[in-house]
């Protein structure tokens, strides 16, 4: 089975997943940034792991949920790399 990095940036999770959700995998995994960092519901909607850039966190205005783990760029570019595919939406 191929594993799928999906990086969210320009719409919500839970819209994206509203239109996509039928693409997901056991293995996928969600990284999220951009618009859809400021969108995130207080639960997540997913059973899979949801990461997002450090950096790109500490700018916001607010914290972010729990269930998003958060990557250093070291660790982001590992993130990316571990992945058989990278979709950006």
């Amino acid at each position: 089975m191929t594993s799928t990095l999906h990086w969210l940036r320009n719409s919500s999770l839970v819209s994206w997943l509203e239109q996509h959700s039928q693409l997901l995998s056991d293995t996928d995994a969600l990284l999220m940034s951009g618009l859809a960092l400021n969108e995130l519901p207080s639960e997540s909607p997913v059973e899979l792991p949801v990461y997002a850039r450090k950096k790109e966190a500490d700018a916001l205005d607010t914290a972010l949920p729990d269930y998003v783990m958060l990557k250093s760029d070291e660790q982001w570019v590992e993130l990316v790399l571990s992945f058989q595919q990278q979709i950006t939406w």
